[in-house]
């Protein structure tokens, strides 16, 4: 009650009022005379007369009981109060070597963990941005004209760094086992994570006992979606669990949309494709097959990004069917206009 009375909710400040109260109660408890038990008085054996009557040899006559009442409820108050100081206490230890764990993990995690920054003079960074690549190309370019470079532009970072990998704020490592599930550590400099990567970056998977790298990639294209599969093999090319060429009902056009980032690479033969396309129709599928091809190429080797980007093999189509408008039959068709 003091303590909320000052407005002071600390657990210091609850825990030392809860020990006085201990204290006091407990040794009143323990130093009061014939504590908790009615005060008797035997009485001699020879009969007591009065002007009521004289009493029997050998009765005893209690006290008043008033006294022996407050010491009982004394004693009970002293032990209330020592439990809840013990229990106080010992939440008070839980809590001290919770903090102490948190501490020294916070201070393992502060010694690896600096601020983002970029010199301005060397362009050296203190991070890696695995993301940030950039690839170059000679062809078609005039003498005498800037070189072409070919990359993502990222904005200088600046945030907290970990083993020269960005992360979050607030988050130390290694990560907690009773919330994160494994890596508890962030990826290794340079190295890619998520969409199913694995720790090193790399994707892979198991065919016959055996683990096989992939490259992946996702396209889109009207209202299908595809992702493809690229890895090392003798030119198969299965969509759906089908062949490509029967899956396009055998029509060379599709086939060849869909396969033509590969073919212009001359890598039809020495690579697999495994595609899951679904949504919209065969040619929307192909279309999106397509873009995802390439960018599965891009992320097998970065240095044929010129390439591709120049022959619009990354771009994906915009051109959609137009909407239907209300009040008309299709999107910009009418009904015919009649004055009378």
């Amino acid at each position: 009650k003091i303590a909320a009375a000052r407005g002071d909710s600390s657990p210091s400040m609850a825990s030392r009022c809860v020990a006085v109260m201990a204290v006091l109660g407990g040794a009143t408890a323990f130093t009061a005379p014939n504590a908790g038990a009615p005060a008797i008085q035997a009485l001699n054996r020879r009969a007591l007369c009065s002007d009521g009557g004289c009493e029997a040899e050998g009765t005893q006559v209690p006290r008043s009981t008033g006294f022996s009442n407050s010491v009982g409820l004394t004693s009970l108050t002293g032990a209330v109060a020592s439990l809840l100081f013990l229990r106080a206490a010992a939440r008070r230890q839980g809590a001290r070597k919770e903090l102490r764990r948190k501490a020294e993990v916070t201070r393992r995690a502060d010694d690896d963990i600096e601020m983002g920054f970029e010199d301005s003079f060397s362009g050296v960074k203190n991070y890696v941005n695995p993301w940030e690549e950039f690839a170059s190309i000679d062809v078609d370019t005039k003498a005498g004209k800037q070189q072409i470079i070919y990359g993502e532009q990222f904005h200088p970072y600046d945030g907290p760094v970990y083993k020269k990998v960005p992360v979050a704020e607030g988050i130390s490592f290694p990560l907690d086992p009773t919330k994160f599930y494994e890596p508890l550590e962030p990826p290794e400099p340079g190295g890619k994570w998520g969409d199913g990567r694995s720790p090193d970056g790399n994707w892979y998977m198991e065919v016959d006992g055996e683990t096989i790298q992939y490259w992946q990639g996702q396209g889109k294209r009207k209202r299908a979606c595809a992702v493809v599969r690229v890895m090392k093999g003798t030119g198969q090319f299965i969509v759906n669990s089908m062949d490509g060429a029967g899956y396009c009902h055998d029509y060379p056009i599709w086939w060849y949309k869909a396969m033509e980032p590969i073919c212009s690479m001359g890598l039809k033969n020495e690579c697999d494709i495994i595609v899951k396309a679904f949504g919209g129709g065969v040619g929307g599928q192909m279309g999106a097959i397509r873009v995802a091809l390439a960018r599965a190429l891009a992320e097998k080797d970065y240095s044929v990004v010129p390439l591709l980007k120049r022959a619009m093999y990354l771009h994906q189509d915009p051109r959609q069917k137009e909407a239907k408008k209300t009040g008309r039959p299709k999107a910009r068709k009418s009904k015919p206009w009649h004055k009378r």
